[in-house]
C-alpha cells in the first residue's frame, strides 16, 4: 500500500511527452551517482548484509539522486526500486525488485555519458 502511495505521487507530478522523451540518452552526474550507488546495493544485496530498513534507505538514496537527474528513464527505474524496497520494508513480497535492479542496471550501463 506505501508502494501505491508513493508511485501515485510521483505520478501526480508526471512530465509532459517532449520531456519524457529528452535527455534519454545521458548520464548527468547525479544519474552516475544513482548508478554508483545501485551497483553497491545489488552487491550488498548478493552478500546477504542488507535488512529491509537499510535496502529502503539506500534505495531512498538511489532515488533521491536519480530525482536530480535530466534522465526520465533512470529517474522511473529508481520509482520502481524505491517502491519495491518500501513494499518489502513494510512486509510485502516486492516479487519484482530483482527483475526492476536489473532493468535499472542495464539502464545505467546503456546510456551514454
Amino acid at each position: 500500500m506505501a508502494a501505491l502511495a508513493v508511485v501515485g505521487a510521483l505520478a501526480a507530478g508526471a512530465c509532459s511527452a517532449g520531456q519524457a522523451t529528452s535527455n534519454v540518452a545521458t548520464l548527468d552526474a547525479p544519474a552516475l551517482q544513482a548508478c554508483r550507488d545501485l551497483r553497491a546495493v545489488i552487491q550488498a544485496r548478493a552478500a546477504g548484509t542488507l535488512r529491509p530498513a537499510d535496502l529502503r534507505t539506500r534505495l531512498g538514496q538511489v532515488y533521491d539522486e536519480a530525482a536530480s537527474s535530466v534522465n526520465p528513464i533512470i529517474k522511473a527505474r529508481a520509482v520502481a526500486v524505491f517502491a519495491d524496497a518500501t513494499e518489502i520494508a513494510s512486509g510485502g513480497e516486492g516479487s519484482s525488485l530483482t527483475s526492476d535492479l536489473a532493468a535499472m542496471l542495464q539502464t545505467c550501463s546503456g546510456a551514454s555519458q
